[in-house]
């Protein structure tokens, strides 16, 4: 098994990748001035205590000299930098009209990519990677006029600036299935909207991947299952591109070194 990793910072230098923050400053408001300090005034005299009388000293340690860091030991945290430019959105008003603003931004970002530089004949396809937008499902709820049905106009807005789209949801079970008819409670709002917005989602994707738990419990040498199957939307576009494929469902197990491995059942 090999393993190949992303050179991010080199993607980002070439214009071949960029990172829209959409967590760190997504509720903070920039237009809150900070209180202006209030004067301090005098209050009243406190009376003195008596402090206790201190006991006799005892035998001071020598102190030892701190060792010196050598500059071969001293390495700067490489987590700690930004990889290049990093636009992050922040979610103001109610509604389509704040989803909206959301979508100016990460199209700003999309049309920079898509600009072709210097050698390129044809414009770049880019692909987008939207990574749990139901937060703001749970962030944000009725009161601020955000829905099912609102984030799924806004995604399919956003679709219509990429080539393709990948879009991860948390599919749990109390959210999806607590929401269908066949539940025995009364499910919540919140598990209402998740599960139309995770339902409608797979309906409009051209394939769907699940990872969900072992049904039988942990196991040492599994870490879950990994289905793929077509979404409803398959075949709608490029008809013919396809091919014979196939829906299929293996397990995978999670290595200590960050390797995934595949493989059938039995096997």
């Amino acid at each position: 098994m090999i393993n190949k990793g992303l050179d991010l910072a080199r993607l980002t230098d070439k214009r071949q990748f960029a990172f829209v923050d959409g967590l760190s400053d997504l509720f903070y408001n920039s237009s809150t001035a900070t209180a202006p300090s209030q004067p301090s005034f005098p209050g009243p005299t406190l009376p003195r205590t008596v402090l206790p009388i201190r006991s006799q000293p005892g035998p001071v340690q020598a102190r030892t000299p701190h060792p010196v860091p050598r500059p071969g030991n001293v390495s700067a945290n490489p987590a700690s930098k930004e990889i290049g430019p990093v636009k992050r959105l922040q979610l103001s008003g109610n509604g389509t009209a704040a989803l909206d603003a959301l979508e100016r931004d990460i199209a700003a970002v999309i049309k920079d990519l898509k600009t072709p530089t210097p050698g390129e004949a044809e414009e770049p396809e880019v692909l987008l990677i939207v990574d749990e937008p139901d937060l703001l499902l749970v962030a944000t709820g009725p009161s601020k006029g955000i829905g099912a049905t609102e984030m799924g106009e806004w995604i399919m807005g956003l679709q219509e600036n990429v080539h393709a789209t990948i879009l991860t949801l948390a599919a749990d079970s109390p959210l999806i299935h607590n929401a269908s008819a066949s539940a025995h409670q009364l499910a919540t709002p919140l598990e209402t909207e998740h599960a139309a917005f995770a339902i409608c989602s797979a309906h409009r994707a051209q394939m769907v991947m699940q990872l969900r738990n072992l049904e039988t419990g942990a196991a040492r040498d599994v870490s879950g299952v990994l289905r793929i199957s077509k979404g409803g939307a398959w075949g709608q576009n490029d008809v013919g591109a396809e091919g014979n494929w196939e829906e299929r469902e293996v397990l995978y197990f999670v290595q200590r070194d960050g390797g995934v491995s595949a493989f059938g059942r039995g096997e």
